[in-house]
């Protein structure tokens, strides 16, 4: 597998944050009064009163609890921090990301997959909390003032640990440089997902992954020391995908045993036709045993047949629990350029859409062009959500409705408070061919992201989020009391 020289990391701005590299801690203050704080105005003749005036419920502050400044008193505005937090490219702000100032060293996560509800941080005990929303800014309201103060931001396994140099009290303090607050692009960086992706002749997945802004450095074949690691699927010959090298690990492998196990997030990338023939029943039950602990999956197109095999003469495997979520037909050719319409009735469609159109990705709220659309599904089935969809396409003389982009929660059919991982699947693809290369990353294009590929990185980071009941809002951790 070839693979190039990484693109150079731009340096970060010192003027006002430091970053903490990969798994670095930052250095938490011990308990202290009002008389020991200090944020560069005196207490007691009219300056900020460094009380520690979060809600410990009458118990004594600790560590930066102690540093919440008694703004209101003063007759001051809270003191803020506040962001907007970018992908690892730099480029597109982020939905959905958790923003916070941790109060103890931040561990480090557990490797393999993982059951990630939403509601709880896995550690960092956090003093404030908030998420990005559309435009990808939070606020972190009645902030840690003084020196030095911490900030995570974090979605999913992606994570990023920063150090503020001074968060001024009684104000707000922006960080809006999208060279400081993107998500890592690098090991180096921070923390970053395992991720696998099964190739795919007619689609390569790899190369959205590149766009926004993996480094190619953390892309390596199976037992790598990258984040991303390759294996190699079928396709048409001579199209981008269809090989990497002699050597790569076969994604039949990958599919057939445990090593699943230890990604946090698979995607299978289409394969021209279903290949039933490489996706044996224990293999569609070792996937379905992969999502129900926890992973993340995100099929495209003609791997749909992981969630209703049933839909290939002869039937050869099942899915029973998986076929329920989305109502499939029968594989009929693609609807080529169509328009996709978000479904905007869910608090997270609707910010989708307006992400989408801020993003530049949608003439209209709500709408963005699809080239190379598929049809597979009609809809989906409760409590599946839908995301994306067409009403008026299908095969030749009809106006079916089409299902291009839904996700499901796993296990299927549990509680939602038992669910831990989440399946997407989309029937349009990344992007079209444009030579015969056939190893990364040379049959990667370098032209700005399409519209459809914008759609497919937003819905990569939600896939990537902790899991919640997709008809409530996201709401952030509660902070420690």
């Amino acid at each position: 597998m070839r693979i190039v020289r990484a693109i150079g990391f731009v340096p970060l701005a010192s003027i006002s944050i430091v970053v903490s590299c990969g798994g670095g801690s930052h250095s938490f203050p011990p308990s202290m009064d009002a008389a020991a704080a200090s944020d560069g105005a005196p207490t007691g003749d009219g300056g900020p009163n460094l009380v520690g005036n979060g809600d410990t419920g009458g118990r004594p502050c600790v560590g930066l609890q102690c540093q919440q400044v008694d703004c209101a008193s003063q007759g001051q505005p809270v003191t803020t921090v506040s962001g907007i937090v970018y992908d690892p490219a730099g480029n597109n702000p982020l939905y959905n990301v958790i923003a916070y100032v941790p109060n103890s060293p931040v561990q480090p996560f557990h490797a393999g997959v993982t059951c990630d509800q939403c509601g709880v941080l896995a550690s960092g005990s956090p003093v404030v909390t908030a998420l990005t929303g559309a435009d990808g800014k939070f606020v972190l309201t009645n902030a840690p003032a003084g020196d030095d103060i911490p900030l995570v931001i974090q979605i999913g396994k992606w994570r990023k640990q920063l150090t503020i140099a001074h968060v001024q009290a009684c104000a707000d303090t922006p960080m809006t440089d999208p060279r400081q607050m993107r998500l890592p692009a690098t090991q180096a960086e921070g923390d970053m997902p395992e991720m696998a992706i099964a190739t795919g002749g007619c689609d390569p997945f790899e190369c959205l992954l590149r766009k926004i802004g993996i480094r190619d450095s953390e892309f390596t074949e199976a037992g790598g020391s990258g984040k991303v690691h390759l294996y190699q699927g079928l396709g048409n010959p001579g199209v981008p995908g269809a090989s990497l090298s002699a050597s790569t690990t076969s994604a039949t492998q990958l599919w057939a045993s445990s090593t699943l196990q230890q990604y946090d997030l698979v995607a299978n990338a289409c394969e021209c036709v279903e290949h039933p023939e490489e996706k044996p029943q224990s293999s569609i039950d070792n996937i379905v045993a992969y999502a129900d602990a926890g992973g993340r999956l995100f099929n495209t197109h003609f791997h749909y047949y992981w969630i209703d095999p049933s839909e290939i003469t002869p039937i050869q495997a099942s899915n029973p629990a998986w076929a329920t979520t989305a109502t499939f037909i029968p594989p009929t050719m693609g609807n080529g350029s169509i328009p996709g319409y978000v479904d905007m009735t869910f608090p997270k469609g609707s910010a989708f859409a307006q992400w989408l159109f801020d993003v530049g990705a949608s003439p209209n709220l709500g709408q963005f062009p699809i080239d190379e659309a598929r049809y597979n599904a009609t809809g989906v089935n409760p409590p599946s959500t839908q995301w994306v969809y067409n009403t008026s396409v299908g095969q030749t003389g009809t106006a079916q409705p089409a299902l291009l982009h839904y996700t499901f929660n796993t296990p299927v059919g549990v509680p939602d408070d038992k669910q831990c991982g989440k399946v997407l699947f989309s029937d349009f693809h990344v992007e079209q061919s444009l030579s015969s290369a056939t190893t990364f990353p040379i049959e990667c294009n370098t032209q700005p992201m399409s519209p459809q590929e914008k759609a497919l990185e937003f819905m990569l980071f939600d896939l990537s989020s902790c899991i919640q009941k997709e008809s409530d809002p996201p709401r952030p951790p509660t902070p420690i009391q």
